[in-house]
């Protein structure tokens, strides 16, 4: 529902509403139109709206399409995607001190965000802070000062990959660069 605003309860309402509609349209389109499912009925659906995005942070690096489309790989990369790096700077505020934003909300332009939004990487974000979190308090400096090598290396006892190995990029990524317009 593109012309909604994710920031506005009037807005969440609307949605709430458009989409119980929307399912009760489709569920009479189901009946009349598909055999077997005469008899269908709901039995469930989530209990809210999800909302995919709203407010961004402005971090101390903004992670761009253009890096998550290309694999850029950081000095500071504490996190990967299935094939894009997250930098410990974009989930750093540009302007707060002792906050580490993990997740859908860290510092990436929307576009970005879009392609990097999944469950997966953003879990790797959230055990990437939390650990980030614990090297910073027990060393007794910010969580800006946390030694990512000692956050990489725990990351990996624990089983995660901090991404700092570069897997090989798909096979279809590279015959869409090689063919790509200059």
């Amino acid at each position: 529902m593109p012309k909604l605003s994710g920031m506005k309860v009037e807005d969440l309402t609307a949605a709430e509403l458009e989409g119980r509609a929307r399912i009760g349209r489709l569920l009479d389109f189901a009946r009349e139109n598909l055999p077997g499912f005469e008899k269908s009925y709901v039995v469930d659906f989530a209990p809210q709206t999800g909302v995919r995005q709203t407010r961004l942070l402005e971090g101390a690096y903004v992670v761009s399409k253009d890096d998550v489309m290309h694999r850029r790989h950081f000095e500071d990369t504490v996190c990967r995607g299935r094939d894009y790096y997250t930098p410990y700077r974009s989930m750093l505020p540009k302007e707060i001190d002792q906050l580490i934003v993990a997740g859908r909300h860290y510092s990436a332009t929307p576009r970005a965000q879009k392609s990097s939004r999944e469950i997966p990487p953003c879990m790797a974000m959230g055990e990437a802070a939390g650990v980030a979190a614990v090297v910073s308090l027990n060393a007794g400096v910010t969580a800006r000062q946390a030694d990512l090598t000692e956050v990489r290396k725990r990351l990996r006892a624990q089983g995660a990959d901090p991404g700092m190995s570069l897997p090989p990029m798909p096979v279809f990524w590279r015959l869409q660069n090689e063919f790509a317009p200059a």
